[in-house]
């Protein structure tokens, strides 16, 4: 199979390891590589690009970009309203949204169950799209965005530290490599919301301890960080692209060849 990762700014992504070795697992031939595709050339050339490949990953700023060169989208990359895997098939491409599927078995795999809690993303970008969309389908009792610029939708910092109860994800990248001094909440409000909460997930990967699931290792709540998430999406990915059920197993093998 002849697979890529679309986007702008590749050169720090992990998709080419975890996918080569997901297809060496399988014992799968195939191919995946990066293409960066600068934003003036990105129709041309993504279109060029899809006639070449048999599937292909699409990450930021494409993922919304990509979906009116699909020819369908599946319920869930409609609702969320971005695409990150592509699937050809004799009727065309189909866009899939794999994060969420990624997001949901990273939960299950630290124990922490959404259904009937409340739930609360920090950030209001792409990533926070597909969250929301799984902590819902996990039922969620409510789920609330909040931002640094509240606006209808979501709340402030202030008000979500008041309020705080159940399950925080953090998908904004405060904490991330280059910013891993930073967290999204102020201790003032760490001290206020951690004793509330039931766990903490972030969807940084890289450093695979942050300033937040520090704090909320400290406090004695369960935490994790996103590589789980990472690897689950790409092998969801791959179910997509083979056809094929691959187990959950493979997960953390994945996970320790690419540890960073």
């Amino acid at each position: 199979m002849r697979l890529a990762l679309m986007g702008e700014h590749l050169s720090h992504s992990l998709s080419v390891p975890i996918h080569r070795a997901i297809l060496r697992e399988l014992g799968i031939p195939g191919t995946y590589q990066l293409a960066e595709l600068p934003a003036a050339e990105f129709e041309a050339r993504a279109g060029a690009l899809m006639a070449e490949l048999d599937g292909f990953n699409i990450t930021i700023p494409y993922k919304r970009r990509i979906m009116p060169l699909l020819n369908a989208l599946s319920p869930g990359a409609t609702a969320i309203g971005a695409v990150n895997t592509a699937v050809r098939s004799e009727a065309g491409w189909t866009g899939h949204n794999t994060d969420a599927a990624g997001f949901a078995a990273m939960l299950r795999a630290h124990g922490m169950d959404p259904a009937g809690q409340a739930c609360w993303v920090l950030g209001t970008g792409g990533a926070s799209a597909a969250v929301v969309y799984a902590l819902r389908e996990l039922g969620a009792a409510r789920v609330t965005l909040v931002s640094r610029t509240p606006r209808e939708g979501a709340i402030g910092y202030e008000q979500f530290a008041a309020e705080a109860a159940g399950l925080l994800v953090n998908t904004t990248p405060a904490g991330m490599f280059g910013q891993r001094d930073r967290c999204p909440l102020t201790q003032a409000q760490l001290r206020q919301a951690l004793p509330r909460l039931s766990g903490v997930a972030d969807l940084i990967y890289n450093p695979p301890e942050t300033p937040l699931t520090a704090a909320a290792r400290r406090a004695g709540i369960p935490a994790c960080t996103g590589l789980h998430m990472l690897v689950a999406q790409a092998v969801e990915a791959q179910r997509l692209w083979q056809r094929r059920d691959i187990p959950d197993a493979l997960i953390p093998a994945i996970m320790k060849e690419v540890a960073l």
